[in-house]
């Protein structure tokens, strides 16, 4: 009796040690049939102040059910939200997937928040899956590619703006906006769309100055779900284009022609950039007339030139008059240039030959005496031979 007492005994014992070993056997073994197989965060790379989801897979790989409490995702440095939702998730079914999606917001410095995503399983122990999230504050590279050495006041000029994306993360929804003040411009806009990271996309702006005020661009884009912009400015300083069409005046002459003036001359555009429907007149205090008011001369590209005459005419005692061109560029803008020109300077006519009058009675009246003296020299030749 007493050696069957002591088999139960250990029989208790044995049990009491065993069930235990089994119960911890068994969860290990739930635990294992569970992992995180993808984790997504949007936007890739958080800039601050930025509010992006993170959204964690998990697959059961086992052959039965798992049951989970509850999800969280812990963070000391990023606000959390959303995880109330997982208060009380369910079971996880063999070979199937759950997401679980957390909201949080980068109210930190730059640097990599590692956020700890924990799942409470019901019937054994927990997971627990440490999820990297980077948070760097860099924006959108703008810089001015192309613009005029100097710009003219209501003179149309190119302006191109070019964007980069430095960040490691694709930024979408990029558009350029010209910050209209003083100057006017052709497009109100100019979308690029998405950049991808170390991308670059430029848009060239038609505008037209007034005053001498920075132009700004502004470039809107999105992180994520997050607005941002940064502003570019581009200053504005009135002067001459070293490119733009030059006339130059060559070769000019005066001709003095019974009541007007005739100017003839060559025109030709020492400047980079083409001249558009040039036009040579005169100008106060000289008066256009008939034949050539004006003369068109048209168009001339760089270093080309051509000849003009026009015609005027000006009160007694004018010293000079002053002799205008003007030429339009591709953009219709009109320019003109004037010079003085002194009257002086007109050639007039031969007064030297036998039909021009003036001095001719005196040619005839020298002509006469030499014949005079020579009638009179051979009377008295005659006369004294006698």
């Amino acid at each position: 009796m007493k050696y069957q007492n002591l088999i139960t005994v250990f029989c208790i014992l044995l049990g009491i040690c065993i069930i235990p070993a089994m119960a911890a056997d068994s969860s290990t073994a739930i635990e294992g049939q569970l992992g995180v197989t993808n984790v997504a965060i949007d936007p890739g790379v958080f800039m601050y102040g930025d509010s992006g989801t993170v959204k964690v897979t998990v697959t059961n790989t086992g052959t039965t059910p798992v049951a989970i409490a509850r999800a969280k995702l812990y963070s000391n440095e990023l606000d959390v939200m959303g995880d109330e939702n997982y208060g009380s998730v369910g079971s996880i079914g063999p070979g199937n997937s759950l997401e679980f999606t957390f909201t949080i917001t980068a109210d930190a410095a730059d640097g990599i928040y590692y956020p700890l995503f924990y799942l409470d399983l019901r019937d054994a122990s927990s997971l627990r899956y440490r999820v990297p999230v980077k948070v760097e504050n860099t924006g959108l590279s703008v810089s001015v590619t192309d613009r005029p050495d100097a710009f003219t006041s209501g003179k149309k000029e190119d302006v191109t703006i070019m964007v980069g994306n430095p960040r490691e993360n694709t930024v979408n929804g990029v558009v350029i906006t010209p910050v209209t003040n003083g100057y006017e411009t052709t497009e109100t806009s100019h979308f690029i769309g998405t950049l991808t990271p170390d991308q670059a996309a430029d848009a060239t702006f038609s505008v037209t100055p007034y005053m001498e005020t920075p132009m700004e661009f502004t470039v809107h884009y999105r992180n994520g779900m997050n607005d941002h912009e940064v502003t570019t400015s581009v200053p504005v300083t009135f002067g001459i284009d070293r490119k733009q069409a030059e006339t130059v005046l060559n070769n000019i002459v005066i001709t003095s022609e019974g009541d007007h003036y005739i100017i003839t001359g060559d025109v030709t555009n020492a400047g980079l950039e083409d001249a558009k429907s040039v036009v040579v007149t005169t100008g106060s205090p000289a008066t256009p007339v008939d034949p050539y008011r004006s003369y068109v001369v048209g168009a001339l590209e760089p270093d080309d030139f051509a000849s003009y005459e026009v015609t005027f005419s000006a009160e007694p005692g004018t010293t000079e008059i002053m002799l205008i061109t003007s030429y339009k560029d591709k953009d219709g803008n009109l320019y003109s240039d004037q010079i003085s020109v002194p009257l002086s300077s007109a050639a007039v006519p031969d007064k030297g030959s036998p039909g021009a009058g003036g001095d001719l009675p005196v040619v005839w009246i020298v002509v006469f005496v030499i014949c005079a003296a020579v009638v009179a020299g051979v009377i008295y030749y005659s006369w004294k031979k006698k």
